[in-house]
């Protein structure tokens, strides 16, 4: 989870309820230290964020530098975890003993400690299948897993979606050094792709249910409307953990504060406690949570071509309109060369240039909407 969530987390407890709550604690002066991030347990590295809060109703993190981060086990080894710069610390592979329990040790520049509770490594059961449906909004994605061991019962999900969308209009031709040329095929803006990463707290559990199993858990919806998702086509990385009772329990706090408006009747800000300490002060509270845990994966790709043809899908580029640019010098200097407008392709009268169809940059090219020109190696 990224520091945004811790603040709209703690702003949510102080200025969301209609009587602010005042806490029974004095805020430290260095700000409350926010760690993020897991031990990981694959052939991955692991990484840990560690930032502070400037106050409890405060929108600044700062991002904390300079620090030492360990990772131990109960029998002493230790790993380094080196500083990257901008309050991220990330190495590895770490040789995890599964048998052993670990925990981060962090030292910060201030002179301050801090130790999370050792913890069990868990090895995450592969996804057994990624799915998805449509629904009266857009598309919703399931997965399903299960563990024969029994062994798993807690669940969280993150994801990477990657969508390719194509501008309103292909341009063949570029304005440059005062002409319209033809656009070099290293040069095309018609087609994008973009990447997106799940910020939402995505938890399941089974167990309630006689068998660990989870069948087609909603991890995400992508909608019809106002989105380039589905547009063309659409692929989504599923990442699964397995969590511990106590680490389900406190992402499950966070999802409950982060999704609640407010009221006397949600979790305060003292309740929120998880599994890192200070040892130079022990009452000076820490936000977060160290588990341990390996990952599995699954992705799947959606086509539009796979979709109902009457069902409507707004991309954004709905209002686009093509305009005539005559062939005048003036015209052609003023108009493309602010790049405002593109030149799309060129338009004849009795045999002669005519003009230009044009269309406005945000209508021609691709990557004005946030999206990259290189296809990622794993399209199909």
């Amino acid at each position: 989870m990224k520091a945004i969530h811790w603040l709209l987390l703690l702003f949510v407890l102080t200025g969301g309820c209609t009587q602010k709550y005042n806490a029974p604690y004095h805020f430290p002066g260095s700000g409350y230290l926010v760690v993020e991030g897991y031990i990981n347990a694959d052939n991955l590295p692991t990484n840990i964020m560690l930032s502070r809060a400037t106050g409890l109703d405060s929108p600044y993190y700062l991002a904390v530098d300079g620090a030492t981060v360990n990772v131990e086990s109960a029998a002493g080894t230790s790993f380094n975890i080196p500083d990257v710069g901008g309050g991220t610390y990330s190495g590895g592979p770490l040789p995890l003993d599964e048998t052993q329990q670990y925990r981060v040790r962090i030292a910060t520049s201030d002179g301050q400690q801090f130790l999370s509770d050792l913890v069990p490594v868990k090895i995450t059961p592969p996804i057994d299948s990624a799915s998805w449906k449509t629904t009266d909004g857009g598309v919703t994605i399931y997965v399903s897993s299960h563990d024969p061991e029994n062994n798993t019962h807690y669940y969280q999900w993150k994801y990477d979606e990657t969508w390719e969308y194509h501008s309103a209009f292909a341009s063949n031709y570029e304005y440059s050094g005062g002409m319209v040329i033809p656009r070099p095929q290293s040069d095309l803006i018609y087609t994008c792709w973009q990447t997106d990463t799940s910020t939402d707290i995505i938890i399941g559990s089974s167990a309630k249910l006689s068998s660990d199993v989870i069948y087609e858990f909603p991890v995400a919806i992508v909608p019809f409307i106002n989105a380039k998702k589905l547009s063309v086509r659409y692929s989504i990385l599923i990442r699964q953990y397995a969590l511990t009772e106590d680490w389900y329990n406190f992402d499950q706090m966070i999802q409950k504060i982060t999704e609640q408006l407010g009221s006397i009747f949600d979790p305060q800000p003292s309740s929120l406690s998880g599994n890192i300490h200070c040892l130079t002060n022990p009452n000076e509270p820490v936000v977060g949570f160290i588990g341990c845990t390996s990952e599995t994966d699954a992705r799947i790709f959606i086509d539009r071509s796979q979709l109902s043809p009457a069902q409507v899908i707004t991309s954004g580029y709905e209002g686009c309109l093509i305009d005539t640019i005559f062939n005048v010098p003036a015209f052609i200097v003023d108009t493309f060369g602010s790049g405002s407008y593109i030149p799309i392709e060129p338009t004849y009268k009795q045999g002669l240039l005519y003009g230009w169809l044009a269309g406005t940059a945000s209508c021609v090219n691709c990557t004005l909407h946030g999206g990259f020109l290189q296809k990622p190696d794993y399209w199909q």
